[in-house]
């Protein structure tokens, strides 16, 4: 998925970039959802909230795990560079694997 994270590839290598956009956005509605039990306490929020970010985050997961099986793959191997943050939008997390 786009909106997760990037695959380029060429000759020579494949960049995986991972945007933090859902990063973001899951802690944002992390922070809704304390703020509504915790000040607001509204139930019926909660009930609508609750079931969204329980799917972000399996969608989120699934998105990523095949990315991460294979930089995985390149560690054993020793070809993976990385640079950049995870918090950074100018700078993302980048994942460099050499073929």
């Amino acid at each position: 998925m786009k909106f997760f994270f990037e695959r380029t590839e060429t000759e020579r290598e494949i960049a995986i970039t991972l945007k933090p956009h859902s990063l973001y956005l899951m802690l944002l509605m992390l922070a809704f959802w304390l703020i509504n039990d915790f000040v607001l306490q509204s139930a019926s929020i909660a009930q609508f909230m609750m079931p969204i970010f329980m799917v972000f985050i399996v969608i989120r997961f699934f998105s990523l795990i095949r990315v991460q099986k294979e930089v995985l793959v390149a560690m054993k191997q020793g070809k993976v560079k990385t640079q950049g943050s995870k918090f950074s939008f100018a700078n993302p997390f980048t994942y460099t694997i050499s073929k």
